[in-house]
């Protein structure tokens, strides 16, 4: 997956199953993130087919903690 480091919502977002849709998914996901968020700066990141959601609540307060 190419993803805009300045995106959201799936905008400058593609998926590629090969070195061709890389090559072509990248070119516009760059084109994309210029575009839409003045940032061309993009990453790569494992695609997951069938993700789990997984969520994590924390509560806190102006108390200072530390978490080991």
């Amino acid at each position: 997956m190419i993803k805009a480091s300045a995106g959201g919502g799936g905008k400058g977002l593609r998926v590629a199953f090969n070195d061709k849709e890389a090559h072509e998914g990248f070119s516009s996901c760059v084109n994309e993130a210029k575009n839409a968020f003045g940032d061309d700066r993009v990453f790569i990141e494992k695609y997951v087919l069938e993700p789990r959601h997984i969520e994590i609540q924390l509560i806190g307060d102006s108390s200072e903690t530390t978490f080991t």
